[in-house]
């Protein structure tokens, strides 16, 4: 994925390739996103959920109303799934869209829903 994003000659492309990306996140029920936890901060409504594991690692689901964050939201999800409370704990999202070359572009709006997910990751136990 790191390689599509580097391979994007606009960020028109990149937007694109976003959009695309966040079609692999279905839309849960409506009895799914009432477990779900409600993020706040964030342009449009975004949903997340924790999922701990029996190996003590942790996988998430989320979703938005918005295509452009369920996009970023697939591209979390494909960098956090399967990880350990300590290595989410050193996670950095902002040094990870910049990595994909995507950060810079992101309104501050954008950014604070997802950075409202950092945070929950970085207090996992």
């Amino acid at each position: 994925m790191k390689q599509q994003f580097l391979n994007a000659k606009s960020w028109e492309e990149r937007y694109r390739l976003i959009i695309q990306l966040g079609k692999n996140l279905t839309q849960p029920d409506e009895q799914t996103l009432a477990q779900m936890q409600l993020i706040t901060g964030c342009e449009a409504k975004v949903w997340f959920k924790i999922n701990e594991k029996n190996d003590r690692t942790f996988d998430f689901d989320a979703f938005s109303e918005a295509r452009i964050i369920n996009g970023l939201l697939w591209i979390l999800l494909q960098k956090i799934n399967g990880k350990t409370a300590e290595q989410l704990k050193s996670f950095d999202l902002t040094a990870y869209f910049s990595e994909l070359g995507i950060a810079q572009r992101l309104s501050s709006t954008r950014l604070n829903g997802l950075k409202q997910i950092e945070n929950l990751l970085h207090r996992l136990k």
